[in-house]
């Protein structure tokens, strides 16, 4: 792990609670014992399609929080928090059935873990769901009196909530609350249109905050909202919908990538709502957006930071709780990763909802910048101001903007193709090739996009022409014959 975070680990030891032999880690645990509770509800004002039936939409709520009392409370394992996984639609599943799927679904995610990050290959899916977690069931919680922050998570696609429980019980364990649902599409739990999807997780973190204030009774001092990938666009949304929050999280959130251009088209989307403190924190694909949203918002309390080992998938803490059931396993640069991540997420959350400073501040006011996390400082104003304009259909504004500023959108990095590339086939996408052609006609890197956007849209001859102009300026590369390949099955 990174000294200079190790030793702030460090100085904040007080009172932990004994650690087990599957919790093992760098991270410094705080000084509350972590409880957890699911709830089984269900939304009546809302319908659900289970199999060939229609039932009101069923909400499995998760919910950890710190706890101050000393007694035990009861142990839980990894698979209490997987057997929530197969009930999550539907309450009467067999013990059967669940043990079913359980087992299949650690199995297929440890093999994932030896395949990629290394994890002993002798651990059998069985030993991890029998392993403990850190966090336990029947400690008392704090009724009636505002005391801890109070956090929404918004799971990725179609994913439970437990997919960062390490990251929850860590956050718990230094005084704050996580409440989690999750995410469906809008009649099912199948999630097909990024509009009608992310509502409908809108509304069920809307649904479970009220249940949580209304029939768990529990009172907190500020809210926060992180999501995960597509999580990330309905944390966006709700924070645009509901005044009151503090803080937002965002952990590798689809708003800051192609999601945006169909966010930005939705009747619940203001900018000018946008106005808490915004922190988000990317994957290590380099040049790979223009981060619309974050270079969308005004005012200075915004910040935006790179994880250079993690993919997309290692925004989850499976990996990490794998590697601590695996203590001969080599730590994995996206195991430290992730407990740097949680480590600066308590320091994000720390600053804005706490009213006592914490070391753990630091972290995040002094802005990080080691192997692990980087902050991004590139200036992606122009182009962003060009994506909101072409979004708003006003090509007159959008082709000025590209005249007045030629200079910054073509020096290095060609601004115009990466945005095209955040469009992803559309029209929009078409417009900016053809504009960057006119400022830079013998970029082989423009007519192979534009070539990849006609393939996409199946417009197999112009896909060809442009390839054939692609290759002329860049003869022999590998990727023109992929793409062939591709564009001749698509015809």
């Amino acid at each position: 792990m990174n000294v200079r975070l190790k030793i702030i680990s460090l100085l904040i030891i007080a009172l932990a609670i004994p650690g087990n032999e599957c919790t093992a880690s760098d991270l410094t645990y705080g000084p509350y014992h972590v409880g957890f509770e699911s709830y089984k509800t269900y939304d009546k004002s809302r319908s659900y399609l289970l199999g060939e039936d229609t039932i009101s939409r069923p909400l499995l709520i998760h919910f950890w929080f710190p706890s101050q009392d000393k007694i035990e409370g009861h142990a839980l394992n990894f698979k209490h928090y997987i057997d929530l996984i197969a009930q999550r639609e539907d309450y009467n599943r067999s013990t059967e059935e669940i043990n079913n799927q359980s087992f299949w679904y650690v199995k297929a995610y440890s093999d994932h873990a030896k395949s990629n990050f290394g994890l002993d290959t002798s651990l059998h899916a069985q030993s991890l769901l029998d392993s403990p977690v850190y966090a336990k069931s029947g400690l008392p919680m704090r009724k009636n009196k505002a005391e801890f922050p109070l956090l929404i998570y918004a799971p990725s696609n179609g994913k439970a909530s437990v997919q960062s429980h390490m990251l929850f019980e860590y956050l718990a364990s230094h005084g704050f609350m996580i409440l989690s649902v999750a995410s469906a599409g809008p009649s099912s739990i199948h999630r097909e249109r990024i509009d009608e999807s992310t509502i409908a997780q809108v509304r069920d973190m809307e649904f479970i905050l009220k249940y949580c204030e209304d029939s768990l009774d529990i009172k907190y001092t500020k809210l926060g909202l992180f999501g995960f990938s597509s999580g990330g666009n309905a944390s966006a949304i709700f924070q645009m919908k509901n005044e009151g929050v503090d803080a937002l999280l965002s952990l590798d959130g689809g708003q800051e990538f192609s999601a945006y251009m169909t966010l930005h088209h939705m009747q619940e989307f203001d900018l000018e709502k946008m106005n808490t403190s915004y922190c988000s924190v990317v994957n290590n694909y380099e040049n790979y957006s223009i981060y619309p949203l974050y270079n969308s918002i005004e005012g200075s309390e915004k910040y935006l930071f790179r994880m250079p080992y993690l993919k997309h998938g290692g925004f989850v803490s499976y990996w990490q709780y794998f590697d601590s059931c695996s203590p001969d396993s080599p730590k994995s640069n996206t195991v430290i990763s992730f407990e740097i991540l949680s480590e600066f997420s308590l320091g994000f959350f720390s600053k804005y909802l706490k009213s006592d400073p914490s070391i753990y501040d630091n972290i995040y006011i002094n802005g990080p910048d080691n192997e692990y996390i980087q902050a991004i400082d590139q200036d992606f104003s122009v182009i962003t101001t060009i994506c909101n304009t072409l979004l708003d259909n006003n090509l007159d504004s959008a082709t000025r903007l590209v005249e007045d500023h030629k200079t910054v959108l073509f020096e290095g990095e060609n601004r115009l193709n990466l945005l095209a590339r955040m469009f992803s086939g559309k029209d929009e996408a078409i417009w900016l090739y053809q504009n960057s052609l006119k400022y830079r006609p013998d970029s082989w890197q423009t007519h192979y996009g534009l070539a990849y956007t006609y393939m996409e849209r199946g417009e197999i001859p112009q896909a060809k022409n442009e390839l054939l102009k692609a290759e002329d300026l860049n003869p022999g590369n590998p990727d023109f014959k992929d793409l062939l390949n591709k564009i001749n099955e698509k015809e």
